[in-house]
């Protein structure tokens, strides 16, 4: 199978404004509100070990390209799938994906845009309640070319914490944990691109995170939550524009 060519996911109908969310049970210290706030160690869980539905209503008919669940204990909990319907009323759904879960590993799920007022991903019951740092319902940032040969995508750093003495001598090294850098490169990209897709991102998005996926066709599993550095560079040539970002996110 070929390739897929790498994308972001940022514009959150999640956090979109006049959007509400809902669930039909919540653990009062881990409420919906955490789900869609890109802070990962915030999670969102159901009150009990049931099936769940989460309800988005955003408010006018918005399109929707892309899933991601990530962050999850579905698996553990013993969640055997999980489905995302659409509805313009709000009683009547159609489904749009469907997802067995197999581990506790990022779920990405992309298709064909639709559009609703309503969107609703329901879990069944498992043997205990499901937990979800972060969940994403909207449309995809994709790249209209692939990575340029010698992009790692598997690149670590151990952040460390050292303590020396007063004569440098090593006293100790503490593991605090493991960082992914990723370096991305790519040439030839349309002028309507950038001016339509990556600088309204730019333009809107950073300092947040958001998640990235190099290749969903081949590994949707391989879905981390990164941050961007803050200068970016997209040298103008006669016809194209060319782009060099560099990522961080924890391992």
């Amino acid at each position: 199978m070929q390739n897929a060519k790498p994308l972001f996911l940022w514009e959150n109908l999640l956090a979109s404004s006049g959007a509400s969310v809902s669930a039909t049970s919540s653990d009062p210290d881990h409420p919906i509100d955490y789900i869609s706030d890109w802070r990962e160690y915030l999670t969102w869980k159901g009150g009990a070990a049931a099936a769940i539905d989460i309800i988005l209503d955003c408010g006018c008919a918005k399109p929707v390209t892309s899933l991601c669940i990530y962050g999850h204990n579905l698996n553990t909990a013993g969640v055997a799938a999980a489905t995302l319907y659409g509805s313009s009323n709000g009683t009547d759904w159609s489904s749009i994906t469907a997802q067995t879960v197999a581990s506790d590993d990022p779920i990405l799920k992309v298709f064909e845009p639709v559009s609703y007022r309503y969107y609703k991903l329901s879990f069944s019951e498992g043997s205990d309640a499901p937990e979800i740092a972060l969940l994403f319902i909207g449309d995809k940032l994709e790249f209209p070319a692939w990575l340029q040969d010698g992009f790692d995508p598997d690149e670590q750093e151990v952040a460390v914490e050292k303590a020396r003495s007063e004569e440098g001598y090593l006293l100790g090294v503490v593991e605090k944990y493991h960082k992914r850098k990723i370096s991305l490169n790519f040439d030839y990209l349309s002028e309507s691109f950038m001016q339509n897709s990556f600088l309204p991102f730019w333009g809107t998005h950073p300092p947040l995170p958001f998640l990235f996926a190099w290749d969903y066709q081949n590994h949707a599993g391989d879905v981390c939550l990164v941050e961007m550095e803050t200068k970016c560079s997209t040298p103008y040539h006669p016809v194209t524009r060319s782009l060099k970002i560099d990522l961080e996110g924890r391992a």
